[in-house]
């Protein structure tokens, strides 16, 4: 909760205070167990105070309830937009956990239910009424995963044998995947994946690691031993459903930042639309920008080392970058008939992130003017 506070979601943080305090209180007086009731949740709402006084103090309450995604490109739209991040975002928890409502519908009130509960429900609200819609769901998904892991008791043994099939072998085969690719870019064989990704990322130079093979090889190692302890005869445990699913996600994360890791800055990084930028213009003189996203004038300060500067009408640098999304706007924003468009940028595997470059337009010497 001091976290939640300092990091900007005070509001958050307290409303997940009160309601944990409220849920504890009644839980307990519901079991009748008085002195527990008496220190917990009074614990927990003097806590909620602390934090609401800490952003008091630090001025962290800020109004910033919007509204506006869900007025602007129609209601329907943004519900449908809504529907597939809350859908992709939280799989494959919320079948599990609507399956745990149903299952513990008459202890609802019960903490155990209730607390998660309410943790998610507070995350799903600031998520629909800010901005930011993947960064307040992030904290939906511990509370997703407490309400999910009530579904283990009541999963039949036909439904746990299923998922340990179906994560055994899709997990397998992503890693069997992660390792025949990299070793065609390093051996160039087979000769179809190394072609493929040389035409899926151009420009791309593979490297070899011996830190990183050595923990990919011991991460792939665990996965084996890992398998053969699960399909052993072990006394049955309520967690032992979750090894496959957890160790297979570990495993393919872990062999992808390690393995992977190059490929991945060249195809999803900025460095390779920086360096085409560096290119064209001279990083030592100013650049005027234009609809750049933060994300692209940050990789343009950090990795070109760039001075970026907002496009003005009359041009004070001697180049100027331009999202093509934001061609239409510099039309109206800015006279085009002093730039000259020299090339445009883009990472190799985005068809729609292009930087459009233009350098200024020399004027005609004034000798030159006049005798024409």
């Amino acid at each position: 909760m001091v976290g939640l506070t300092l990091s900007g979601a005070p509001t958050v943080a307290v409303l997940m205070g009160l309601g944990g305090g409220a849920i504890q209180w009644w839980s307990r007086r519901q079991a009748q167990s008085v002195q527990v009731a008496k220190v917990w949740p009074w614990l927990i709402v003097l806590i909620s105070g602390g934090c609401a006084l800490l952003a008091q103090w630090l001025d962290l309450w800020h109004w910033r309830v919007d509204t506006n995604p869900w007025a602007q490109g129609g209601t329907q739209k943004n519900l449908v937009l809504t529907l597939r991040l809350f859908v992709w975002f939280m799989w494959p928890a919320w079948p599990l956990a609507i399956w745990t409502l149903w299952q513990w519908r008459r202890q609802l009130s019960s903490h155990h239910v209730a607390l998660p509960l309410w943790f998610f429900m507070v995350a799903v609200g600031s998520t629909l009424l800010t901005t930011g819609a993947d960064r307040s769901l992030l904290l939906a998904l511990p509370a997703l995963a407490a309400l999910s892991a009530f579904a283990l008791p009541t999963l039949k043994r036909g439904v746990a044998a299923l998922i340990d099939w179906f994560t055994l072998i899709f997990f397998t085969v992503c890693a069997l995947t992660i390792w025949v690719i990299w070793i065609a870019l390093q051996t160039g064989f087979p000769q179809k994946p190394a072609a493929n990704v040389a035409r899926l990322a151009p420009g791309f130079e593979p490297s070899f690691s011996w830190l990183a093979f050595l923990v990919a090889l011991v991460a792939t190692a665990a996965w084996a031993w890992l398998v053969r302890w699960r399909t052993g005869r072990h006394r049955s445990a309520l967690w032992k459903s979750l090894v496959l699913p957890a160790g297979g996600t570990a495993l393919c994360w872990l062999l992808l930042m390690s393995l992977w890791l190059p490929l991945l800055d060249h195809a999803r990084g900025y460095q390779p639309l920086a360096r085409q930028v560096l290119r064209q213009i001279d990083p030592r003189a100013c650049v005027e920008a234009l609809g750049l996203s933060t994300a692209q004038a940050a990789t343009l300060r950090y990795h070109a080392k760039l001075d970026l500067k907002q496009a003005q009408r009359e041009p004070q640098c001697p180049a100027l970058l331009v999202d093509r999304q934001a061609q239409e706007l510099s039309r109206k924003v800015l006279d085009l008939g002093q730039w000259t468009l020299v090339a445009a940028a883009r990472r190799p595997t985005e068809k729609s992130d292009d930087l459009l470059i233009y350098r200024r337009t020399p004027r005609p010497a004034l000798g030159n003017s006049v005798r024409e």
